[in-house]
């Protein structure tokens, strides 16, 4: 679902997100509106500790989320665990270098931006609709 950058920091919760678990659906509205924030919190501010402090906001909750997941996929006894954790280590990995050019100024927050929605719409709506299928 590739988006334009004016609908970057709007992006709706719509069913097409929802994997079917009441507790990870929770957790992605809060991840989607996380992403959102920051989208606009960005525009609207030059403080540059607070962007720094949403973007550790944003790694933080993403890892939190991920180890929830697994946890939840493993009460569930969903196979394919392990998998899912080596992929949310990449993209955890995916989301540290890309916080660090933005850091540095190799990408700018529309770069960012970018990635992150792209991220969050590909991984919900194809990775974990599928992971969580067989719930």
């Amino acid at each position: 679902m590739k988006l334009k950058w004016e609908d970057i920091g709007k992006i709706k919760w719509a069913s097409e997100f929802e994997i079917g678990n009441e507790y990870v659906d929770s957790q992605h509205r809060h991840f989607l509106s996380l992403i959102n924030r920051i989208g606009k919190n960005f525009k609207e501010t030059n403080d540059d500790d607070y962007k720094k402090k949403l973007i550790s906001e944003l790694h933080k909750y993403a890892d939190f989320h991920f180890t929830s997941e697994e946890n939840i996929a493993t009460s569930y006894g969903l196979p394919g665990v392990k998998s899912h954790h080596r992929l949310h280590l990449q993209l955890l990995e995916e989301l540290n270098k890309n916080a660090e050019d933005l850091d540095k100024g190799l990408k700018t927050i529309d770069d960012f931006l970018e990635f992150i929605t792209d991220w969050f719409l590909v991984h919900t709506i194809h990775v974990d609709r599928k992971f969580f299928k067989a719930m």
